[in-house]
């Protein structure tokens, strides 16, 4: 079967390292490693992370909530805007933005953008491999129309109810017994566009948790696995009408 599609319809392709750091490093050595890049990015702002707590008094009364954030990385583009890198002391994630080119491609640049991560921060340890893919699918339906002519096993509208559907949520948490790699598979609606396209959202994030060292090479052999389940998850879900549209 034809696995290429011309005109697929992703969004956002994204490449993520979880790591453990070396000890002591934080925000102020990713700054210092990342704030005057000289790799074709610039920095757009700071990566903050919030916390929330509650707590409950010896009444059983809730007391006041608090909050906090502190900054954690820096989010850089390309001087092209195709690309954005979201540098932590804990993670390294590479967007690619429409127009989508390749996965050849993607993976060349996060290699070139990891090697300087890795001099530049020395990681102890990578944690977790990612790869995630978010697509429009914005289909052709017209109202009253069932969303499964394009989509393999979505939970249809029951018998007897309004036909004509606004938003839907239907995710999936699945797990790969040959590999250990999980996937979780996410399909969403919320409301039309314009042009009268039904904007239907397919996010597919395939991961494996891992103990590696930064500079093995196993870590593009999994990405690669992580890749042909990723694509093995998006072509099931997809009818052999919805394929047509994209070629």
């Amino acid at each position: 079967m034809d696995r290429h599609l011309s005109k697929a319809p992703i969004t956002e392709a994204v490449i993520d390292f979880q790591v453990k750091p070396r000890d002591g490093i934080g925000f102020v050595d990713v700054e210092k490693a990342f704030a005057k890049p000289d790799f074709g990015y610039y920095v757009k702002n700071p990566i903050s992370e919030g916390t929330f707590a509650f707590s409950i008094a010896a009444d059983g009364l809730p007391l006041p909530a608090s909050t906090a954030s502190s900054v954690v990385g820096l989010r850089l583009h390309s001087e092209d805007e195709k690309y954005v890198l979201q540098v932590r002391s804990a993670g390294f994630t590479l967007s690619r933005l429409a127009p989508y080119e390749n996965w050849e491609t993607l993976v060349q640049e996060t290699k070139r953008l990891w090697a300087l991560y890795v001099a530049r921060l020395t990681p102890v340890m990578i944690t977790r491999i990612a790869t995630r893919y978010i697509n429009n699918l914005r289909l052709p339906l017209h109202p009253g129309e069932s969303f499964q002519l394009y989509i393999n096993k979505l939970v249809d509208v029951p018998n007897g109810a309004p036909q004509s559907v606004d938003a839907f949520l239907q995710q999936f948490q699945l797990s790969d017994a040959s590999t250990g790699a999980r996937v979780i598979l996410t399909l969403s609606l919320k409301g039309l566009e314009t042009d009268g396209r039904v904007p239907v959202i397919l996010d597919i994030d395939a991961f494996k948790l891992s103990n590696i060292t930064p500079s093995d090479t196993a870590i593009w052999e999994d990405l690669t696995s992580l890749r042909r389940l990723k694509n093995d998850c998006f072509f099931g879900t997809l009818t052999d009408k919805a394929k047509e549209l994209y070629k």
